[in-house]
């Protein structure tokens, strides 16, 4: 009977941890026929507002074979990054490694099979440090926000200065709050703004939902001029629908 017990302790464990380090799914935030899109892997939340998320850089992929990628534990209450990793694998000129192709336009199966087998359990141990409930998550609509509560995002133009200023802003009971402030750049060492706006947009593509309370990691995208499509910096900002949020000024 102790020997079955054991065996049964055993299994239960392994299969605990197996489960834990299980590869992310991906999220396609953009628009894949005009190539301008990113990918985002979530990774789960904590019960004290950690959100932590893999980004895989499509603006790399796009331009060679490359294929980058950026760790981020950040806190969606201040906003504060908490915990980061970069990994590049440059496919261009060797092309090392063995794995199953599939068709998506992101090679998820490169993904699954390299970059998670090789970094998922560092990954892990991570998200137990910072007590992250591991759990995949859908891009919600910003449309998709309780009726009383929607995000909008505004955008103030300084033809004096060549700068813009975005704003998103949550709205709830007759009031406006900042959520993010960011000041741009139009134009990049340029004397003629209408050839050279180095901004392109800054738009916010959805929102991922805390499991444990009414908190929220905002996608946004910067878009800049690529050299043949517009590349794509997305980020996340938090805030609760609640409780609301730290104004943290004017970020870059």
């Amino acid at each position: 009977m102790k020997i079955s017990v054991s065996i049964a302790i055993f299994f239960l464990t392994f299969s605990t941890l197996h489960a834990q380090y299980t590869c992310p799914k991906p999220v396609v935030a953009g628009d894949t026929i005009s190539n301008t899109y990113q990918v985002i892997y979530p990774l789960g939340w904590s019960k004290d507002g950690v959100f932590a998320y893999i980004h895989q850089d499509m603006n790399m992929l796009s331009t060679a074979e490359v294929y980058f990628y950026t760790v981020i534990f950040q806190n969606m209450e201040t906003n504060k990054v908490l915990w980061i990793k970069k990994i590049e694998y440059n496919l261009e000129n060797n092309n090392q490694y063995q794995y199953s192709t599939d068709d998506t336009l992101y090679n998820y199966a490169f993904f699954k099979q390299i970059v998670w087998n090789s970094y998922g359990q560092d990954i892990g141990d991570k998200l137990k440090l910072y007590n992250i409930d591991r759990a995949d998550s859908s891009l919600d609509k910003v449309g998709n926000l309780p009726k009383d509560i929607s995000l909008k995002e505004t955008a103030t133009k300084n033809t004096s200065e060549l700068t813009t200023h975005y704003n998103i802003r949550l709205f709830k009971s007759d009031k406006f709050k900042p959520v993010y402030n960011y000041d741009c750049t139009r134009t990049e060492n340029s004397t003629d703004d209408s050839e050279s706006i180095w901004y392109r947009t800054f738009a916010v593509k959805g929102y991922f939902k805390s499991s444990f309370e009414n908190r929220i990691a905002i996608l946004v995208f910067k878009e800049t001029n690529g050299f043949e499509e517009p590349y794509e910096y997305p980020f996340v900002v938090g805030t609760h629908l609640e409780n609301g949020f730290m104004d943290i000024g004017c970020v870059k």
